[in-house]
């Protein structure tokens, strides 16, 4: 998910129609550029170079969502039921519209990930192993971050750990619905990054954009990416 001002320009974007390894392409009908899906840039036309912001959001499903915010609302499209990728997204060996290989076996082609770019680093966290510990306390470059969920049915939060210049710790408070620092004893809501009770009750945590990717496709753009195991 990007921002869609660049400079003092509020763009609107559409589907080119065109891949660019195995990504799809926008284009903003402002200028006609066009921008790549993956990091947000734009690679050819007047805002060729240019970097959209990407906007912190979460990957999941309807069900996990309504239990987390259930005051939504709902953009409803007329569209037909289900998905015309099904079954793309259920063949571990389907690689690509057209038929890539992967091409760095550190993960499996189709193993979903999450993307975390601080600056020129990346790191890529396979979602099942997030899930699998629950809670991550790590670094991407200079950023301190906090990637946690309370189960394997729960999107992936993923937080600042830093606040008023001091650098926070957590566990899990609450069944898995709320985090607990180590510094304050402040109990911090999971879904919002909202303290609710203790000392800094009130603040929020600032929110991470991480991009849910096939490891194959976000490779494909970052071949650099450090990859975070649950056994390191």
């Amino acid at each position: 998910m990007y921002a869609r001002q660049i400079e003092d320009r509020t763009l609107s974007f559409g589907v080119s129609g065109m891949l660019l390894r195995d990504s799809l392409v926008m284009y903003d009908r402002e200028t006609q550029s066009l921008w790549t899906q993956v990091d947000g840039i734009g690679i050819r036309g007047a805002l060729d170079g240019h970097t959209l912001q990407a906007v912190p959001s979460l990957h999941t499903t309807w069900k996990a969502w309504k239990a987390l915010y259930p005051e939504s609302r709902v953009l409803r499209k007329r569209t037909r039921r289900g998905s015309p990728y099904d079954s793309y997204n259920r063949n571990p060996n389907e690689l690509g519209i057209l038929g890539r290989r992967n091409v760095d076996p550190r993960l499996d082609g189709k193993t979903r990930i999450l993307g975390v770019r601080q600056g020129g680093v990346v790191t890529a966290f396979p979602i099942d192993e997030i899930r699998e510990v629950r809670l991550v306390t790590t670094t991407v470059g200079d950023l301190p971050v906090l990637l946690a969920a309370a189960s394997v049915d729960t999107p992936v939060q993923v937080y600042d750990r830093r606040l008023d210049g001091s650098v926070l710790t957590f566990g899990f408070t609450d069944g898995g619905r709320a985090l607990r620092d180590n510094e304050t004893a402040t109990t911090w809501r999971l879904s919002d990054g909202v303290a609710i009770d203790g000392p800094l009750q009130g603040r929020r945590l600032t929110r991470v954009a991480g991009h849910s990717a096939f490891w194959f496709g976000w490779q494909g753009f970052f071949p650099r990416s450090t990859v975070w195991h649950a056994d390191q």
